[in-house]
């Protein structure tokens, strides 16, 4: 073999030696890439199907802690100490539809804050929920040592049910908790509403739940957060840290009942026929005539519903557990959605997740049998064109929608 040939020979078998080491770094570059894609649709994956497994499962109802992500979504995160907002804020439905079982649904406020309009029926926000195993009651099962009082406020209005509840609520109050029985009607405004103590929520309220502590069930009536904390304005400070200290130990079980709003306007005006006859009808009218659209002091006035008024709480509630996140306390809260008419099937769920006495009286129905009439049907149209367009985007800030609580001895 001449030189010259195998001078071509050494080049060619150079050459193939360089053509495959590129091609197998071309093929090792392309195994890393489909391994990192590969590991990222992993990693989606877990984090989607373990949100959802966390929906289904009996594990994810954790309650509304500052100290926890309150996102139904993304329980996997729950250590990332993110803000608290009122569309990822839990709210649980109590389906009682099937009578053979009480079924729990969890959503969030800003899933049905957009859907609960005019027309929405109960069906409508659960079709937005998911079925979970049951209420929250994570805190007390992880914490043995530290256990928690459970109180559970039931926030009443008109129409849904009130007359029963303040009823059941004050029998139960004299009969768990014999040494306010003498209190109980000092409080000229609960004697007027037959309410039991601390219905108006405030310092009063503060004092008979410290007090009254074999006391599980309170009635509470257009309350803010801020009334389960103690005035700004008490003198005691003993009696403040005491108040503190409680509010910090207490896991707040709140319940909203839900009525469908045109059903709700209509039962609300024919009570000022039947407590009034026409009179009652022209006292609503003449606040309501000539674009004046005041609000009635009773049963019909939109603040009063309790979709306007599970907004103005919630609102607190998200304003007050990112206040004490930010100095390192928690507190506990969480909201219960029912249909009015299933109250008594809502209070047995309760009795049974949290292992409390049932709250006796709640199968009673007070106003089952109303006298025959109700208001001309031109009020109604009159109330809708007053108030009915605010019922999405209530502003609560504004003065005139404003609730002054006067309490006279």
């Amino acid at each position: 073999m001449t030189e010259t040939e195998q001078t071509a020979d050494v080049g060619t078998e150079t050459t193939a030696q360089n053509g495959s080491r590129r091609g197998i770094a071309l093929l090792l570059l392309l195994l890393i890439s489909l391994l990192a894609l590969l590991r990222s649709s992993y990693t989606i994956s877990t984090y989607y199907y373990s949100s959802i497994d966390d929906i289904k499962s009996a594990s994810i109802v954790i309650p509304l802690v500052a100290n926890y992500s309150t996102s139904i979504s993304a329980k996997t995160t729950s250590e990332t100490h993110q803000i608290i907002s009122s569309e990822s804020l839990p709210i649980y439905l109590i389906d009682a539809s099937n009578i053979n079982h009480t079924n729990i649904a969890a959503s969030t406020w800003g899933d049905i804050a957009p859907h609960w309009n005019r027309t929405a029926q109960f069906s409508n926000l659960l079709s937005l929920a998911t079925t979970v195993s049951s209420l929250p009651n994570q805190y007390n099962n992880k914490l043995k040592s530290k256990k928690r009082r459970q109180i559970i406020l039931i926030h009443c209005g008109p129409k849904v049910g009130s007359t029963t509840l303040r009823k059941a609520c004050k029998t139960n109050l004299e009969r768990t908790c014999p040494q306010i029985n003498v209190t109980a009607y000092t409080n000229g405004r609960e004697r007027r509403a037959r309410a039991p103590a601390g219905y108006f929520g405030g310092d009063r309220l503060i004092s008979v739940m410290s007090e009254c502590v074999d006391t599980y069930y309170f009635c509470v009536n257009q309350i803010t957060v801020m009334d389960l904390l103690p005035s700004t304005t008490a003198t005691d400070e003993s009696d403040i840290v005491t108040r503190a200290g409680m509010t910090q130990n207490v896991e707040y079980i709140h319940l909203f009942p839900f009525r469908n709003y045109n059903d709700w306007v209509r039962s609300a005006i024919k009570q000022q026929y039947d407590r009034a006859g026409e009179k009652g009808c022209l006292a609503a009218k003449m606040l309501w005539d000539d674009g004046k659209c005041q609000h009635y002091r009773m049963e019909i006035d939109i603040r009063k519903y309790s979709r306007v008024d599970l907004d103005r709480f919630q609102d607190g509630v998200v304003r007050r557990m990112n206040q004490l996140k930010e100095r390192g306390g928690e507190e506990e809260h969480t909201l219960l959605l029912y249909l009015h008419r299933d109250l008594q099937q809502a209070m047995e769920e309760l009795s049974t997740t949290y292992h409390m006495p049932m709250l006796p009286g709640t199968g009673a129905t007070l106003k089952g049998k109303r006298r025959e009439g109700t208001c001309n049907e031109s009020l109604v149209e009159q109330y809708h064109e007053c108030f009915s367009d605010e019922l999405m985007e209530f502003r609560w800030d504004l003065p005139e929608n404003q609730i002054i609580k006067r309490v006279r001895g």
